[in-house]
């Protein structure tokens, strides 16, 4: 057995190596940080994760052993989506406003059935994700009225939008 004693700016740590005729085995290194069991890049003593010595910042394993996996990143404002929804229709009349500009007079027109046919695959997808995000705060308890009307009112302007494209605009034709 060969004795290799790896460095970092944090931790010197001795790693066993089994060695076969001075050469070790493919598969037997394992990365010298502590707690990370990944094999050994080439012969860096550390993984791809934490080569060079230091831990990965991404990274952050919690005090209990049993858990040593990342922790899953999670979106931090559950209102994102919905503050997109309701910024589709205020979008799409700064755009119809910037084809006027435009010598076609039918740009404008292309823009808002294209505009409404988007719509036609979005709204069910977004209704789908908005009952379930307001399933799981309501079983949270994070669920207020103010955070209620705000998902009605995110779904409500797009599905408007989405009825003016459906009756043209209210057009008998």
């Amino acid at each position: 057995m060969k004795i290799r004693i790896s460095e970092s700016s944090c931790i010197t740590r001795l790693c066993l190596q089994p060695e076969i005729d001075g050469l070790v085995t493919v598969g037997e290194r394992k990365c010298a940080f502590e707690g990370c069991n990944a094999l050994e890049f080439r012969t860096s003593g550390y993984c791809l994760r934490h080569k060079g010595g230091l831990p990965c910042e991404k990274t952050s394993y919690s005090e209990t052993p049993e858990k040593t996996r990342p922790e899953p990143v999670t979106i931090t404002d559950p209102l994102l989506i919905p503050k997109i929804a309701l910024g589709y229709v205020p979008f799409v009349w700064f755009l119809l406003f910037l084809t006027s500009f435009n010598g076609d007079a039918f740009d404008g027109y292309y823009f808002f059935i294209y505009s409404g046919m988007c719509l036609v695959f979005l709204l069910p997808l977004y209704a789908v994700y908005l009952v379930g995000l307001t399933w799981q705060r309501f079983k949270d308890g994070t669920l207020t009225l103010s955070v209620f009307i705000f998902h009605i009112l995110s779904f409500m302007v797009p599905f408007t939008w989405f009825l003016l494209f459906a009756t043209f605009s209210g057009s008998p034709a």
